[in-house]
């Protein structure tokens, strides 16, 4: 099969001929056809010293089984599925009660670092992390869904969204751009943050009622009563300090996303405001399954870049640029 192969940190992948891999008890193989590039696969191939090379990168893999191994049930040959990339030990207290993306065993358990990932032909993985997908989404529409989806989704979630409220996504990129449709797929009236104004108009065709600036933000909120949610999607933790005035009291920020900075947040806003701050990280497998339906009902999808396995470089390269508008799709 062919492969995209890291053999050291911080140099290009090497494209390569390996052997495609067999079922074990409990596993099942996935025919690729699509998987979606993140940042995350970038930190682990370019800095990531716990990984262990050779290595397949990958954690949005999508695709078609192509064999089952001994004692799999609920999973067949042909069965169109959504690769839940964390492989969970299973037997934790965190596993056994569905929160899988808390497990004791960490970050090692995901495809693409502690196993070879998506960026090939073919992939293992447990049976059970298997998820069935939709017909109606395209295997390139649905990879992206299995991190970026999933990571927005499990947010908005772990912040308690309701019906009716008001949530401010913040950063309108890969993350934010699914985001902000699928809040409001969930009832939430959603108020777009950004500092980049051609991104205004963009965050309104996707379901915004409102978009701009955390300043402006922060004073549309504060007219309407406030934020109950804030999620974070960007890098940079700045805008949350603007936010605070357009926050409403007991509401929540859920981080997501954020690379070395301070929470900007006076310790006495807590107190006076009683905030809540959550971070979450992934989602579970029942997650994955509620959000692909979603995406399936409301037809949200995510705005993609498709690229051959060979072109997995140049994906890397306008990702590492932040040129990728929004998700770059890798189809094997």
């Amino acid at each position: 099969m062919r492969a995209a192969v890291a053999e050291q940190l911080a140099a290009p992948l090497v494209l390569k001929d390996l052997p495609v891999p067999q079922a074990g008890p409990g596993e099942v193989i996935l025919n690729v056809k699509a998987c979606g590039v993140c940042y995350t696969d970038l930190r682990i191939i370019d800095v990531l010293g716990r990984a262990t090379l050779p290595l397949v990168p990958g954690h949005e893999a999508v695709g078609i089984v192509s064999q089952v191994g001994a004692g799999v049930t609920g999973v067949a040959v042909g069965d169109r599925v959504a690769a839940h990339a964390l492989f969970s030990c299973g037997t934790c207290d965190y596993c056994r009660r569905g929160e899988e993306e808390a497990c004791v065993q960490g970050v090692m358990r995901l495809a693409g670092l502690g196993f070879d990932g998506g960026y090939a032909e073919y992939m293992r993985l447990p049976a059970d992390h298997a998820v069935p997908l939709p017909e109606s989404l395209s295997f390139a529409a649905a990879a992206p869904f299995c991190c970026a989806g999933l990571t927005t989704y499990a947010g908005l979630k772990n912040g308690n969204l309701q019906p009716g409220q008001r949530v401010a996504v913040v950063g309108i990129g890969g993350l934010g751009h699914l985001a902000i449709p699928i809040a409001r797929a969930m009832g939430a009236e959603v108020f777009a943050v950004t500092s980049s104004p051609d991104k205004t108009a963009f965050a309104k065709d996707l379901g915004a009622a409102f978009a701009g600036d955390a300043a402006t933000m922060a004073e549309t909120l504060a007219k309407r009563g406030g934020a109950q949610l804030v999620l974070q999607t960007a890098n940079s933790l700045a805008p949350l300090g603007q936010l605070l005035p357009g926050m409403a009291r007991q509401g929540t920020i859920v981080l997501t996303a954020a690379d070395g900075d301070t929470l900007p947040v006076p310790p006495g806003m807590f107190t006076a405001l009683q905030l809540r701050v959550v971070g979450s990280f992934f989602g579970s497998r029942q997650d994955l399954r509620e959000v692909l339906a979603l995406a399936a009902e409301h037809e949200i999808r995510p705005i993609i870049e498709r690229f051959p396995l060979d072109d997995v470089n140049a994906a890397h390269a306008r990702l590492r640029l932040n040129q990728v508008r929004y998700r770059a799709v890798l189809e094997p």
